[in-house]
């Protein structure tokens, strides 16, 4: 009787193991950073609008944007330092007054902001755009995979992404 019981102890035991490690490993998983190619940031070069191609890394705190040819880090933000970011579905990105005029301030010279919406593209794309205090990103996304990485970018910044204009 004894030994049937310690038999069923060390079967409950070891299965609580178990499941802790399979935990343990999900958590790890979940940790490691999520990654998001095939992404456009768009940016200031000297006096010329550049479209460098780019993967979105999102770690534990924060965003890191790398050139996808070199692996550079192009640009870093804090999660807790996006002060906003938001969706449109346009021919150029559309920002709100806040976004906008913030992200224009910190870059643009007053005549590269009127030459920006004035003829990017001619068919409508899929665009995010981010900004903290001091700097922004805007990023063109495939329509597939926006569908995906707005819901992660919310998850790990807490930030809601605010849809401007038409969605699709």
């Amino acid at each position: 009787m004894r030994t049937l019981l310690l038999k069923k102890l060390s079967v409950a035991l070891i299965a609580i193991l178990l499941f802790n490690c399979v935990v343990m490993v999900n958590a790890q998983a979940m940790l490691r950073d999520e990654v998001f190619e095939r992404i456009e940031m768009i940016s200031q070069v000297g006096e010329k609008i550049v479209e460098t191609d780019v993967s979105v890394h999102f770690g534990n705190d924060s965003m890191e944007i790398k050139a996808s040819k070199t692996g550079a880090v192009l640009k870093t933000f804090k999660y807790t330092e996006i002060k906003n970011a938001e969706y449109s579905y346009s021919k150029n990105p559309r920002w709100k007054t806040g976004l906008g005029l913030g992200a224009a301030a910190i870059v643009f010279p007053p005549i590269l902001l009127v030459a920006i919406p004035l003829g990017f593209t001619k068919h409508r794309r899929h665009w995010v755009a981010m900004r903290t205090e001091k700097d922004y990103a805007v990023l063109k996304v495939s329509k597939s995979l926006r569908k995906i990485f707005i819901p992660s970018f919310e998850t790990h910044s807490s930030v809601k992404v605010e849809a401007l204009g038409e969605s699709k």
